[in-house]
């Protein structure tokens, strides 16, 4: 089973303890059957696995609901990351409200492949909130390799780099990604490291993400979210998340 987890990283250099959802499953993947003498069992459903990320820096808590109903049982909240819950594959339909509201915020329908990993990112502002779906699955790492990419999810930030400082060298991982843009995964060398996340116009260091250790076979998503100038009363400031993917 895919696992999901996730570092927390504040502007500069300021690291925020992550905070752990713990949401009701979404579906059993053990489907009921009545059995006899005279029957057979029925197979197991196909499963996919969705982990789901709150990044809508103005949004309130949200419900998720399934066809049936509603399937977490705390708020999701901005910046909280599930672990992957297991989907039946297929199409299926979501849709989310504010917590214990009834106004549908978001109504939208995916297919799940079988045996396939997904995020989903729930991204822009409150009146134009929107569904990032994204497949998560790399391939193959060899030994000392890892595997990473990147996510632009803030939206009044300028077009940003992700830069990998190593044994006092720079290397542009991403360059000039623009807002809601998600690069493919890129396989590097595992080890520790640092990141910053830069400014492509300026060059001017936004955030810093220091002293990362990518382990060999590791999957990672490093995430931008917040806003560069938060409205006023909103204190989601410029921030990320390195999310490990397994």
């Amino acid at each position: 089973m895919y696992l999901a987890k996730k570092f927390n990283f504040l502007q500069r250099t300021s690291i925020r303890i992550p905070t752990l959802v713990l949401l009701g499953l979404i579906v059993s993947i053990i489907s009921g059957c009545d059995m006899d003498d005279n029957e057979d069992l029925q197979p197991l459903p196909d499963i996919a696995y969705v982990g789901l990320y709150h990044a809508s820096p103005d949004t309130p808590p949200l419900d998720v609901n399934m066809e049936n109903g509603r399937i977490n049982y705390y708020p999701l909240r901005y910046s909280e990351y599930t672990d992957y819950l297991n989907f039946y594959a297929g199409e299926r339909t979501m849709r989310v409200n504010p917590f214990n509201a009834s106004n549908v915020v978001l109504d939208t329908t995916f297919n799940f492949e079988p045996n396939l990993a997904y995020s989903l990112f729930y991204v822009d502002e409150y009146a134009d909130i929107k569904a990032l779906l994204i497949e998560d699955n790399p391939e193959s790492l060899a030994d000392g390799e890892s595997a990473v990419r990147f996510i632009h999810l803030s939206p009044d930030s300028p077009q940003v780099d992700l830069v990998r400082m190593e044994d006092e060298e720079n290397t542009i991982l991403v360059e000039d990604s623009e807002y809601l843009n998600t690069t493919p995964f890129t396989v590097v060398d595992s080890g520790v490291q640092s990141f910053t996340v830069n400014s492509s116009d300026s060059d001017e260091e936004l955030l810093s993400l220091p002293d990362l250790n990518l382990r060999s076979g590791g999957v990672y998503t490093f995430v931008v979210r917040g806003y560069s100038n938060p409205p006023s009363g909103n204190q989601h400031n410029l921030s990320a998340d390195v999310l490990i993917n397994n």
